[in-house]
This record gives C-alpha cells, structure tokens and sequence, in this order.
C-alpha cells in the first residue's frame, strides 16, 4: 500500500465518507431513473389506449397509426431496458470479504486510516463501473421519451 506521509487519518476518512456518498447518490440516481421508465410507459399506455382506440376504431391502420405503434414498442422496449433486474451494480461492501480482508487477515487487523483509504479506493472504481451501465440507461430512457413523443405526434396526426 502506497500512502502519501503528509496524509493524516481523518483525510483518509474524509476519502472514504466522500465515496460512499457519491455511491448512494448514485444509487439514487438508479432508483429515481427506474421510477421515472415507469411512469414513461404509464404515459406511453395511456396514450395508445386513448388515441389509439379512437384512431383504429374503423379497423383501418394508417401509416400514422403503424408509426405510433411502432413508436410504442420502441418505448416499452426502452422501459424494459431500464427496469430489467440487474445484478451487478457495485453499491455496498460485502462483509464476508471485508472481514477476512481488513479485520482477520494473516496479518491482524489493518489499521482503520489503511480500510478507509482502501475503501475509497474500492468504492471509486464501483463509482466508474456503475457510471457507464447508468449511461446506458439514461440513453435507453432518453430514446423511450423522444420515441413516446413520436407516438402522440403519429396518433394526433392519424
């Protein structure tokens, strides 16, 4: 383990409390992101069932209704690439491994300003790992709401 000497125990602690906030906002993030696709596809629901029972009720399908309905799958199936259970975001620390790492190692215990530094250290590259699979959902997300857009633009035009 490398340490600056200069470096006290309450800067490592300081590193430590700064990466597990940045962890739970981001999980924050993710839970906000997940409520936000289920509230996209409620709209996206609503809207089909409304106008889309008005505008296919002659049983005839314009090109604006297979554009809206199009639109439509598009939206659930960016919903669902939102809300698809994951198992591997990185938002807490297994206690199994911390203890055998930290507290019973070969070694005795580490010392707490060493946990805290290798924790950051830890908890900052979850950070990273978790930032580029929200980045794709967000993209997903993003495309879910510019594609309902789309739908209420076929359905009002059909």
């Amino acid at each position: 383990m490398v340490t600056d000497p200069d470096a006290t125990p309450e800067h490592y602690e300081l590193a430590y409390d700064e990466a597990r906030r940045a962890l739970d906002a981001q999980e924050s993030v993710v839970n906000e992101l997940r409520t936000r696709a289920g509230v996209l596809i409620a709209a996206a629901a609503i809207t089909t069932s409304f106008f889309g029972g008005r505008a296919l009720s002659d049983g005839d399908v314009a090109t604006a209704g297979w554009i809206a309905i199009t639109c439509f799958g598009v939206v659930g199936a960016s919903v669902l690439a939102v809300l698809w259970p994951r198992t591997d975001w990185t938002f807490t620390v297994n206690a199994q491994r911390f203890i055998g790492t930290y507290v019973e190692s070969e070694d005795g215990p580490l010392p707490l300003p060493a946990i805290h530094r290798d924790l950051a250290l830890h908890m900052s590259a979850s950070y990273v790992t978790n930032a580029r699979q929200l980045r794709a959902l967000t993209m997903a997300f993003r495309i879910g709401a510019i594609f309902l857009v789309g739908e209420v633009v076929a359905w009002v035009v059909g």
